[in-house]
């Protein structure tokens, strides 16, 4: 049992310091993942690959968030028009609406990437719940976005390429492309970012209860108000108490 509690400590030390480098670790990669998921919401968000023509189409084009191309003619290049920093280009309000919420996503998630920085100067909870609710309010953006998107196929430019039988949320004979698709996958992965963040922020927020309370406790212990006399110093005492009774007898002898 001595033996066991000897160990007690160590074990403990060499627990909180496993611990301790698990969730460096997994803040390290949510870290990467975050920086991967501005990369690929900003593809996303420029390329005009939201949704497209087939060969059932009657006419030859495809849209993006705010940008669509056209072929006027059989053989010839594609014509592109649309500008995000001039919304009077964009086609319909819905189309302008989505590339709002889905550019503000990218900016949010870029602001929680740079706010790691935050690291060198606040504690890391306060850091991960920060971020982690800039990716929250991102995350509600880009679902907007992705809904609200669908809402403006009922343009007269939509109706060009992908025939009469288009219209809101109808894609006619056209086809939802790649761009469109990746960006509802991201709506995921921004959930589970989020809530990863959320998570690593109460596993850090525990962690450095414990270490306050470990602090207090220690604290308290070595502040004169608990008498604990250390293991080396016991047989000291003995030795003297001993020696105190074996004087005493020696003069009781002699008297």
């Amino acid at each position: 049992m001595d033996r066991e509690a000897e160990h007690l400590p160590e074990y403990k030390r060499m627990h909180h310091l496993t611990y301790r480098r698990n969730c460096r670790v997994v803040t390290v990669v949510w870290a990467i993942f975050s920086a991967c998921f501005v990369i690929l919401n900003a593809v996303a968000f420029i390329q005009p690959q939201w949704l497209g023509d087939t060969e059932t189409s009657p006419g030859v084009g495809f849209f993006g968030l705010y940008e669509y191309c056209e072929r006027l003619q059989v053989g010839g290049e594609y014509s592109c028009r649309g500008d995000f920093l001039d919304f009077t280009s964009l086609t319909n309000d819905s189309f302008r609406a989505a590339s709002m919420l889905v550019g503000l996503c990218n900016l949010l998630f870029i602001f929680s990437v740079v706010c790691l920085l935050l690291f060198c100067f606040l504690k890391a909870a306060t850091v991960l719940r920060i971020c982690g609710v800039l990716q929250a309010i991102g995350c509600v953006c880009m679902a907007l976005g992705c809904i609200i998107y669908p809402n403006g196929w009922d343009d007269a430019m939509v109706l060009r390429t992908c025939g009469k039988d288009a219209g809101k949320y109808r894609v006619g004979q056209c086809q939802v492309r790649w761009a469109f698709i990746l960006s509802i996958v991201l709506i995921f992965d921004a959930i589970v970012l989020a809530a990863l963040a959320f998570i690593m922020a109460s596993k850090q927020a525990n962690l450095l209860q414990k270490s306050e309370y470990r602090k207090q406790k220690s604290s308290f212990t070595n502040g004169g108000f608990t008498d604990i006399t250390p293991a080396e110093e016991k047989p000291e005492i003995m030795e003297t108490v001993i020696a105190d009774q074996g004087s005493e007898v020696n003069d009781d002898i002699r008297l």
